[in-house]
């Protein structure tokens, strides 16, 4: 029923389109009518059609668009020798589309080493909107190409605060507001916690996965701490930021302001709109865009519900760390049809699919516009907490873990090690100070074993070639 609902809202989206009630919005995104065939990477032939494909040709009729469909990798997943970003070259090198869908992680990689075309250049020529967008996403996507823009995002997935309007007001306790600091955040946490009875449970904070490490990764977000040195070679765990960040994250397990599923070897992510939040059980939630659908699931509790935005480091009041770039469309350099390649980059990124994707879901993770004109607010809610943030120049997956001097089997060996001293602290077994020295000389350790373990395993495949 949902499906055909979605479909429908998209249909009647589409003759409006046809009928010109997107009209004047629409005039201000030139169209410069060209012919030709391209390639366009998407989850398969009929998702691309459904999402952007019919709408396209509606506004392109000459251009035809061939669709490399990523089953092709997907069907690949379980096989033993599988390497994903070999095969995914080997599927680009096959079909060599025109358009390319990048991760933040590819389309930085691509973005250097020379494999796109920069549109800085047709984006002035047509006056094409880019201030539209929201705040620091254009500066995010240039400075991944070292100042020149080789692609444009039609939506972002940023993490927010969600809370229950009615339980604050039931315990006359302040609701959160945009911009808290961590020390304010975790002040308001102790007193919602603290309402909390044998009779009537109450939890600040509800998370659905891991644990004190959870919180303390969404901490050193906010504040751009790093886990490594340039080189890849220092873990950097024993600064006073990270410290400052355990402790808060291990305090608020302890006083049981945050709650954290029941102890077990692993994360166990709790079922998507099950969690203490959505019934009514934790007061505040730290989430995406993709629990909007269950908030305003019919089937499921009612939670009189609002957003704000994440806490701040103090000393960058305006950005974030947690925004993810999950979509970006870049032209390949060597693309025969640049012209054809650029209308569609255009129009995915355009105000009417803006409008499209503010409707209903457009794409294939539940996200946001990244134009927030068209995304002022939901049910009577202001979603303006979703775009008050800047993103920072790197992502929380960049600033954390995305150094590529460090051994990608380096994190399954820190994490166990990691989550040994954050339960140490929680019990009172050590303090912060005795913990993380511990943690610094063990992880360090670790480290220097993973380079060595990665120079053989280098040593080795040219031995064998």
């Amino acid at each position: 029923m949902q499906k055909n609902w979605k479909m429908g809202i998209m249909l009647l989206i589409m003759m409006s389109l046809v009928s010109g009630c997107f009209g004047r919005e629409s005039e201000r995104e030139s169209v410069n009518k060209v012919k030709g065939t391209i390639r366009v990477v998407y989850q398969d032939e009929s998702a691309f059609n459904r999402d952007y494909g019919q709408l396209f040709k509606l506004k392109q009729p000459d251009i035809d668009v061939e669709v490399v469909s990523k089953s092709e990798l997907y069907s690949k997943f379980g096989d033993p020798d599988f390497d994903f970003e070999t095969e995914s070259q080997k599927l680009l090198d096959k079909y060599k589309p025109d358009v390319l869908l990048l991760d933040e992680t590819s389309f930085k990689e691509f973005a250097q080493g020379g494999k796109l075309y920069a549109i800085d250049g047709v984006i002035k020529r047509d006056r094409y909107d880019v201030e539209g967008f929201m705040p620091g996403l254009t500066d995010r996507l240039k400075a991944m190409g070292k100042g020149t823009l080789y692609g444009l995002s039609p939506t972002i997935d940023t993490t927010v605060l969600y809370y229950n309007r009615d339980l604050f007001k039931e315990h006359n306790i302040e609701p959160p507001r945009n911009q808290m600091s961590w020390k304010e955040f975790f002040e308001l946490a102790a007193r919602v916690a603290n309402a909390s009875s044998k009779d009537k449970p109450l939890y600040a904070l509800a998370q659905e996965y891991g644990g004190a490490d959870s919180m303390m990764y969404s901490i050193a977000s906010s504040t751009g701490l790093r886990m490594f040195d340039a080189k890849g070679e220092q873990l950097l765990i024993n600064s006073e930021g990270w410290k400052e960040a355990i402790q808060q994250a291990t305090d608020a397990v302890r006083s049981k302001a945050l709650y954290i599923p029941p102890a077990t070897k692993g994360p166990q992510p709790i079922e998507p709109g099950k969690g203490l939040f959505f019934t009514g059980q934790a007061a505040m939630k730290l989430g995406t865009p993709w629990d909007l659908e269950h908030l305003r699931d019919k089937k499921a509790e009612k939670i009189n519900w609002d957003v704000v935005t994440t806490p701040v480091d103090p000393a960058t009041p305006d950005e974030t760390g947690n925004i993810i770039i999950r979509e970006i469309y870049a032209i390949a350099a060597d693309s025969d049809n640049k012209e054809a390649a650029w209308e569609l980059v255009k129009f995915i990124n355009g105000a009417d699919m803006a409008k499209v994707a503010a409707r209903t879901t457009v794409g294939m993770i539940p996200t946001i516009p990244s134009r927030p004109e068209y995304f002022k607010e939901l049910d009577g809610r202001s979603t303006g907490a979703f775009y008050t943030l800047k993103p920072k120049e790197l992502s929380v997956f960049d600033a954390l873990w995305g150094n590529n001097n460090v051994p990608d089997d380096y994190s399954s060996s820190f994490r166990p090690m990691l989550n040994e001293a954050l339960q140490a602290i929680i019990d009172n077994e050590k303090s912060v100070d005795e913990a993380v020295n511990e943690l610094q000389t063990k992880g360090q350790e670790a480290l220097r074993v993973a380079h060595e373990l990665q120079q053989e395993k280098q040593m080795h495949g040219k031995n064998n070639k």
